[in-house]
């Protein structure tokens, strides 16, 4: 049956109050409800719970890469720059290690890696995004 979004049941449509417990997108007004359409729900079930897992993951990297970024003032145009231009200048195979990073700029090698990873992040979605706007004829 189709998804009811609004927390009725996605086989009836009475008011529901369970979710799927995995992927608690589906809501079922009854165990019957929820039994009859395991088969049908089953296939997207893994898929949604994956995607809610990831998505959550880069919610906390992010919370956690924007703690670092302004405790230790890096989003300063002045520290921003110094970081650009340590990344550009880095040799693309090697890059620049979590420990010197950590150390010229401060803080923990656990927060360097944090800080590092989401600007690999960062680079692969701007990529990304170039090569999908290319790929379509939106690049100038």
């Amino acid at each position: 049956m189709a998804t009811v979004a609004n927390g009725n049941c996605a086989v009836c449509e009475k008011p529901a109050a369970k979710r799927c417990q995995q992927c608690k997108s589906i809501w079922y007004c009854c165990r019957d409800c929820q039994v009859s359409d395991w088969k049908a729900h089953k296939a997207r079930c893994k898929a949604i719970a994956a995607d809610i897992a990831q998505a959550d993951s880069y919610t906390i990297h992010k919370r956690e890469f924007d703690r670092i970024r302004t405790t230790y003032g890096l989003d300063s145009p002045e520290q921003a720059e110094k970081i650009a231009e340590l990344l550009s200048n880095t040799n693309v195979n090697e890059g620049v290690s979590a420990p010197e990073f950590a150390k010229m700029f401060g803080m923990t090698p656990e927060e360097a890696v944090v800080f590092l990873e989401w600007i690999k992040v960062g680079v692969k979605f701007k990529e990304d995004t170039a090569k999908n706007a290319a790929g379509s004829g939106l690049a100038g």
